[in-house]
């Protein structure tokens, strides 16, 4: 996008997208929306009632939006429906509830994307192909293949056709209305909307290359070199490309259609958290989503992870918070949380009232400590992003991730093993990272860190102040400000100018229709200057609009 202002004129794709776009909210009741960003001047009515969703939430307006509009957007839905620090967490739920009627991509256009892909036939590749998918989704779709070479049994993942170009129109799309109404909306310029788009764009095109989804399969597998009961399939590396990839066809049930005996279930269940948790405190690296339908069970006692579009990585400082949050909720330490969550934060606001935002710490966890029904680290972790969300406290992308990875771990646990609980499992693991952050060389953070780091600001203190003074009367300081309601202010420039053109037009034709009636000069009809008659009748009717604007205050 050339501004935040403007679409690109030559993509007709995003122009076209735009259209279909307005259309659809407009439908849903969010016309008025559109007015206020200033777009009621294109073609379709922005003021019209909604009369298909009167009694819908907003969320579950704008949920029925995205599901009409295709699978492109359903997928950046589904995308922000995992991003609580992005969205308001009524709006994830919603969004978690998205329904894809995809349709299968025809054998002819895969065959395409494959070729165009390799250089080669079809044929010279896979000795099968079947022609129906074994699983469909927004991005890609899966079918099952023999590779000619090996004679391999093979899941070949094919981008659909056209996907990238849409993805782009729709990312524009959005880019633009949220460069609008964080200028024009006051009240949603704290959801920093840009920043969302922004945040959703990099995501996406991780997601459609599917390079990034074979390093980190080959990454995984590495991990677990040394647990052969955890596993993803194994990828072709030399079949793996950007719209294509190949890797073993893997046979399993999902956890929920499982029925081994109950010793079995809870060992899967403990199997899979311990997993995930090694993943993220161990290597820095995590299946982002793995929800009941990128897990299988294999061979009655081991667990299989599909898609891995989306993945996260942790520092070494956010996976020692993270022990950190254990071993705080273990000691049910509020303080300790509060710390550790501003500590992970991209910004906090330098006047925050940090002992209230303690006591709403407090309040969540009692629900841990005297919980109703189970114990959930992962909806902790979700509840604390929503209050750091109140607060203007904007956490980092990773940790959400990690916060999502557990609840959908934990709840895949649950439905395995109904009677699973996962701070029971946890606790061990943080005491045995309690026990090595004593060991020098083991630990993943210094027992002094914390002294460390306070003594470090301090000795620097003086430096700083000293670098500060002399910017200062070098005449070098700067001071930035920011223009609040600037993006109203071309409009309002434009709205000026064009009532000062019509005021001056109007009177310029009064002028001189006046000088035409008092010469006499003909053409004559009913015996008056007809000319002298048009242009009175003209500027009359150009001042009465220009009235009428005025009055209506456009």
């Amino acid at each position: 996008m050339a501004s935040p202002h403007s679409l690109h004129a030559g993509r007709l794709t995003a122009t076209a997208r735009f259209a279909v776009i307005a259309g659809k909210l407009v439908k849903y009741g969010f016309g008025s929306l559109l007015a206020q960003l200033g777009l009621s001047r294109f073609p379709w009515s922005c003021r019209r009632a909604c009369t298909v969703s009167r009694d819908l939430t907003p969320a579950a307006r704008l949920r029925r939006v995205i599901e009409e509009l295709g699978p492109a957007t359903v997928k950046i839905g589904q995308l922000l429906s995992m991003r609580p620090d992005l969205i308001p967490l009524e709006l994830c739920d919603e969004l978690k509830g998205l329904q894809e009627d995809v349709r299968r991509e025809r054998l002819e256009d895969v065959r395409r994307v494959v070729e165009e892909t390799y250089g080669t036939a079809l044929e010279n590749l896979f000795t099968e192909f079947e022609s129906e998918p074994v699983a469909a989704a927004s991005l890609s779709q899966v079918h099952r293949a023999r590779r000619k070479d090996s004679g391999a049994l093979v899941a070949v993942k094919v981008r659909r056709p056209g996907i990238r170009k849409i993805l782009a129109a729709d990312l524009e799309i959005m880019a633009f209305l949220a460069g609008l109404a964080n200028e024009r909306v006051v009240a949603l310029r704290s959801a920093r909307l840009p920043d969302v788009v922004a945040e959703v764009r990099k995501s996406l095109l991780r997601e459609i290359d599917f390079t990034n989804e074979a390093r980190s399969m080959l990454f995984f597998n590495q991990i677990f070199a040394d647990e052969p009961r955890i596993f993803a399939p194994k990828v072709h590396q030399d079949l793996a490309r950007e719209s294509v990839l190949v890797m073993d066809f893997v046979q399993g049930r999902r956890l929920d259609m499982f029925q081994g005996a109950p010793e079995s279930r809870r060992d899967l269940a403990l199997l899979g958290l311990n997993a995930a948790v090694r993943q993220m405190l161990e290597y820095g690296f995590f299946h982002a989503d793995p929800h009941l339908g990128n897990l299988r069970v294999v061979d009655e006692d081991k667990i299989c992870f599909f898609d891995f579009g989306m993945c996260g990585r942790l520092t070494p400082g956010m996976r020692a918070a993270l022990v950190d949050y254990i071993v705080a909720l273990a000691k049910n330490d509020a303080g300790k949380v509060a710390q550790v969550a501003m500590e992970m934060a991209v910004s906090v606001p330098p006047l925050m009232d940090v002992q209230r935002f303690q006591t709403d710490i407090m309040f969540i966890m009692e629900g841990m400590r005297v919980p109703l029904d189970e114990v959930n680290l992962g909806r902790f972790l979700l509840d604390l992003t929503n209050i750091c969300r109140e607060y203007e406290i904007f956490l980092r992308s990773d940790y959400i991730l990690m916060a999502r990875a557990l609840l959908s771990i934990e709840a895949a646990g649950r439905v395995i093993d109904p009677d699973f609980d996962s701070m029971d499992a946890l606790r061990p693991v943080a005491a045995r990272f309690a026990v090595r952050r004593l060991i020098p060389g083991l630990s993943d953070k210094s027992t002094l860190g914390d002294l460390e780091q306070r003594l470090d600001e301090l000795v620097n203190l003086p430096k700083r102040l000293t670098k500060l003074l002399d910017t200062a009367v070098a005449g070098k300081l700067a001071v930035e400000l920011h223009q609040s309601d600037f993006g109203q202010l071309p409009d309002q420039l434009r709205m000026i100018g064009n009532r000062l053109g019509g005021a001056l037009i109007t009177a310029a034709l009064i002028i001189g229709s006046s000088l035409v009636y008092i010469s006499d000069v003909g053409p004559h009809w009913n015996g008056v200057p007809a000319l002298g008659v048009a242009g009175f009748s003209v500027s009359g009717l150009l001042g009465l609009w220009l009235a009428w604007k005025m009055f209506r205050g456009t």
